[in-house]
Formats: structure tokens, sequence, C-alpha cells
């Protein structure tokens, strides 16, 4: 016959305790509680369970060679720590040998057994732990009835000792008896010991199962590193079409947060306090130090390195959607060149859309486990346990700062382009590219021209009916962006439309202090930056953007453009102090008092000095 699991034979001893203390306890309790039977017999059952249940679990631990796996499985967590944190900093570039490297489970299969194996021996360790749990509560709240009924029937005696005195008192008349002894408070018995060769049995298979569980975790964050990615939905919401609805995400978050929530939650069905506080700060760690690491270096070397434009998937000098005209071939051929790069695009963005994933899922996860601490544990271990679930906070926190560091770093990366966009834009600097690019020319029934604000009466009009510089710059912007809006989940693609055009604003600002400016100049500049706000509004898809004010907090250097402009649009120099002390006032003021000599300066109808001398005036 087949012999029981272990965790079904502690549980057979486990229940014949608990019905035994069922049956006979409230019998004894009531006849022997003056010669404290009611704990006799709760230390004799006691001590029969120790004496069945601990051989019990001495079998297991070493039936099952726990100590030994144990110190494997920590030599073994140790050496996958090393192997994936520290690589960022190292700034290694991925090669045939890391990424062979990334395959190796530095001997998890041939020294502790498969991720299969390892699970199912885990979830029986769990079940052993769980029933001597559930046992030991049943008796705390056993001896804690014991000693409530001990304190009741004490409390009984004491009003029954005092009606017998208050009835002699009255039959007498003389009060008799001891004060002290009708306030003599009622003195718990100590029925069980603190600690007991089950619990220390209990404590170890906790240690070893702690370690091995812990090795598991990283051993399948692993296999989810090595194995190739899946791609899927990500099925986000915008408030605005066309944003992130390409947006993809990795099976890499999803197998490392479910390998994560399943050995923390298992952690935490066992009931042990010990246990789920060593695995939630285990889970903490490992979230907080491999997995972050492991994202955020791929968010670099598959995500951010392929989205270069000129070496990557986005065209340097051309886009995406208008490279295909450069080379010969049929329309089958670009259409499925054109295919490729969008995929390709789209999972490189996927890379970048996993870091904001992820910080989702640990917020759901500490949800989580809040909710298990709250329903499986006591108030003094609920103390403990959320003081350590409340360590996920900052890691997820750490999850949305990589994500937006990355995007950060994509910002950076496309900026070479954006001047490029600039002085294409604006016709300032020569080049061969340039001169073609900007020079005077017509446009179907448009005249398009470049950067210029000394405008007198003809060519302002002139201005009118052309395209402007800005239409131009802002459709070059949109060709670069939205591939990329396609396939970020909304909050990165706001982000990095904000990166993008703060780079612009930069740039364009620039450009500016090579211009001078009439009054005329002045109100097409700020039309041009109006119309560059108007763009930002509408490319950013969060409801707050659609206010100004938070778009000029969100991009400095926007606001600055817009406040350049209305300083060039003033009619006197005397208007100059009022508008920039409203400005002030209502905290919309960035630019330095430098900055605004620098730019009045370059208005024609306005003398240096006199500017010099009002803004020192001021000052």
């Amino acid at each position: 016959q087949t012999q029981a699991p272990p965790y079904v034979q502690m549980a057979r001893v486990y229940n014949t305790a608990v019905t035994m203390l069922r049956h006979h306890l409230p019998m004894v309790s009531h006849y022997l509680h003056k010669a404290d039977g009611d704990a006799a017999v709760v230390q004799l059952v006691y001590v029969q369970v120790e004496q069945t249940a601990v051989p019990l679990f001495q079998h297991y631990v070493s039936d099952r060679q726990l100590p030994m796996v144990a110190r494997k499985a920590r030599q073994i967590h140790q050496l996958l720590e090393q192997k994936y944190v520290g690589r960022l900093d190292s700034n290694n570039e991925a090669t045939e040998a890391s990424l062979t490297q990334d395959m190796e489970d530095c001997g998890f299969q041939v020294e502790i057994g498969s991720l299969v194996d390892v699970d199912g021996a885990m979830e029986e360790a769990a079940l052993c732990l769980q029933n001597a749990e559930s046992y030991e509560r049943f008796l705390k709240h056993t001896v804690s009835e014991v000693n409530k009924a001990r304190e009741l029937r004490h409390k009984a005696e004491q009003n029954e000792r005092k009606l017998e005195r208050e009835r002699a008192a009255w039959a007498t008349g003389m009060a008799t008896g001891l004060k002290a002894e009708e306030a003599a408070p009622y003195k718990s018995l100590d029925i069980l010991p603190a600690q007991t060769q089950l619990t220390e049995a209990v404590g170890e298979l906790s240690s070893f199962y702690t370690t091995i569980e812990g090795s598991l975790l990283l051993a399948s964050m692993q296999r989810a590193f090595s194995s190739q990615a899946q791609y899927s939905e990500l099925g986000s919401k915008a408030h605005k079409p066309g944003i992130g609805v390409h947006a993809l995400r990795t099976s890499l978050v999803e197998t490392c947060l479910y390998a994560t929530r399943r050995c923390a939650e298992r952690a935490f069905a066992t009931g042990h306090a010990k246990t789920a506080l060593s695995m939630a700060t285990m889970c903490a760690d490992v979230l907080g130090g491999v997995l972050l690491e492991v994202m955020t270096r791929r968010a670099q070397e598959t995500g951010i390195s392929k989205l270069k434009p000129g070496d990557g998937l986005l065209e340097g000098s051309l886009n995406l959607f208008t490279a295909t005209m450069r080379g010969a071939g049929t329309s089958e051929d670009e259409a499925t060149r054109r295919e490729k790069m969008q995929q390709g695009i789209a999972r490189a963005c996927a890379t970048l859309n996993d870091l904001d994933v992820a910080a989702k899922h640990i917020a759901e996860l500490e949800h989580l486990l809040n909710q298990g601490v709250a329903k499986g544990f006591g108030a003094s271990e609920s103390t403990k346990l959320t003081m350590c679930v409340k360590n996920l906070t900052p890691i997820q926190k750490s999850f949305q700062a990589a994500s937006d560091g990355a995007i950060e770093t994509l910002a950076t990366t496309l900026r070479p382009r954006i001047r490029s966009m600039v002085t294409d834009a604006v016709g300032q600097e020569s080049s061969a590219t340039t001169s073609f690019m900007t020079s005077t020319a017509l446009k179907g029934d448009r005249t398009v021209v470049r950067m210029n604000y000394n405008l007198d009466d003809a060519a302002y009009q002139l201005l009118q009916i052309s395209e402007g510089y800005m239409s131009r710059l802002c459709s070059s912007l949109d060709e670069m962006i939205q591939p990329l809006q396609m396939n970020l989940e909304p909050r990165l693609a706001d982000a990095l439309v904000l990166g993008v055009i703060e780079a612009t604003a930069k740039r364009l600002e620039g450009s500016l202090k090579r211009c001078h400016f009439t009054a005329l100049g002045g109100l097409a500049l700020d039309s041009d930056m109006r119309e560059l706000l108007s763009y930002t509004k509408e490319r950013l898809d969060a409801p707050e953007f659609t206010s100004t004010m938070a778009v000029y907090k969100a991009c400095t250097p926007l606001s600055r453009l817009l406040q350049i402009s209305k300083l060039l649009t003033v009619d006197d120099l005397d208007d100059v102090v009022d508008l920039i002390s409203s400005s002030k006032r209502k905290g919309n003021w960035d630019l330095k008092l430098e900055d605004a000599k620098a730019f009045l300066g370059l208005r024609v109808e306005f003398e240096v000095r006199k500017v010099n001398e009002l803004l020192k005036d001021e000052d």
C-alpha cells in the first residue's frame, strides 16, 4: 500500500488531537477545573502530538534532503543574483557570450530539479507548515478559552464571597472579610511554553522552505529571461484616437510577476508569520534588484538602441513611411519592408511598456498581500507584515522611475534628428540639405518660407498666404512621433511628446536669438508659438493637458517660448514691466532678467540702451 504524503500523516495527528480536545475538554473543565484538570488535558494532548509529529517532521526533512537542497539553493540564488545584478552599471553590450550566459540557470535544474518538480515540493512543504500553523492556532485559541473560563469562574467565586460577606454584615451589623481578597485579580495559567520541539521543527522547515522558494523564484525569472519573448496586446485605453492602438507587452513581465505572486501567496497561505515575512522580503529584493535591472537593461539594449534614427528602425533624414520612396523595388517589397519595420518599432516599444506594466502589477501584488495579511494573521503579526509589504511601494516607484528614465533616454536619442528637423524648417544653417529644404519655393499654390520675423507690411501679408516653417516643423515631428505614439502606453507616449517638444523648444529658442523682430514679426512669432502649443496639446493624451498651464508646468522650454513671444509683442517698452510683474504673480514667468534684455534688444524699434535702463531699474 502506498504511504500517505507527510502532510496527510501530520494532518491526521492534528485532527485527532483537535477531536480529543473538543470532546473531552468541556467535561474535564467542568468537573476538574479546581485541580487544573483542564490545563492538564491540553498539556497532555500537546505532548502526545509533539511526540508523534516531530519525528514526522524529522523524517520529512531527512527524506527530502532539505538541508542539502537548501544549501545548494542558497548558492544558486547568489550565483543568479551575481549574474544579473551590476551588469547595468558596467555598460556591457549584448554579445553572443552574454546571451549564452543568460541561458544558463547556474545549475538549478541539475542540483535542485526542474521548475515543475521543485514547485510541487514547495506545495508539499507549504501544506506541512499550513497544517502545523492551523494546529498551533487552535491550541492558542483553546488555551485562551480555558483561561477565559477560569477567569469567569474566579469572578463568580469572588461575587459569591462578596454576597456572603454582605449578608453576614446585614445579619450582625459588622463588616467582615478582607478588602484585598475582594480585589484579587485573576492570574492566567501558563499552560504551554512559548518554545517547544514542535515550534522548533516548524521553524527549521520554514527556513528550508523560504531558501528553496527564493531560489525557485529567481530560477523561474531566469527561465523567462532566457526564453524567446512572446508579444501580446497591451490593451491600454487612451483618451484620444491613434495613441497606444498598437501597443504591445512581452511575456517577460507576466511570467516574472506570476512567479512572484505565486511564491508570495503560497508563503502567506501557510499562516506562519515568519515564513510570510521572510518570503515577502525576498520577493521585494528580487523585484527591486534582479527584475528591475534586467528590464531596464533590456529596454536600453533591445528598445532604445533600435529606435535610434538612422542607425535603428527610425529613419535618419527621412521617415519610416517616406523612406520607401528612396529605393527601387516592387510595391509588394516596400509594403513588406514597411510592415517589418512597424513590427520592429512595436516590439522595441514593448520593452519600454513592460516597465510601466510591471509597476502596475507590483501595485496589484501589494494590494493582494495586504488583503492576505488582513484575513490570515492576527493583530500582532499584521503590523510587521504590513510594514514589510509596504516595501513594495518604493519598488513600484522605482519601476515607474525606470520607465520615465527610459523615455528620457529615448528623447535624448532622438535629439540629433530633432535638431536636423528644426534646422531644415527654420533654414538658418547652411548645408546642401538645408539649402534645398528651406529655400523659398512654391508648394502647390502656397509659398514655403523660412524663419524670418524682421517683417514689413508686405512681408507680413505674404506670410499670411504662405506655408510657415512651424507647419513644416510640426509635420516633420509628426512623422517621427506618430509611429512611437501608436506603440507606446499612453502615459509613456505623453512623456515622449513632452521630451520631443522640450528639445524642439530649446532648439527654436537658440534660433530666435539670431533673429531680429519688428512689431509685425512679434505678432508672427506669437502666432507660430501658439501653433506649436496647440500642436503639443493635440498630441498629448492625458485629460489634464487640456489646460495650458498644465502644459507649461510639464514643459518649461515651451513655456519660455510663449513668454518670449509675449515679450516681443509689446507696443511700448513701458508695458514690459507690467507684463513681467503680472506673469510672475501668476507663477508663469521663467525668463531671467538677462534673457528678457537679450530678446527685447532684438526688436528693431527698441533701443538697447533704453531696454537696459528700464530693466536695470526693475531689477
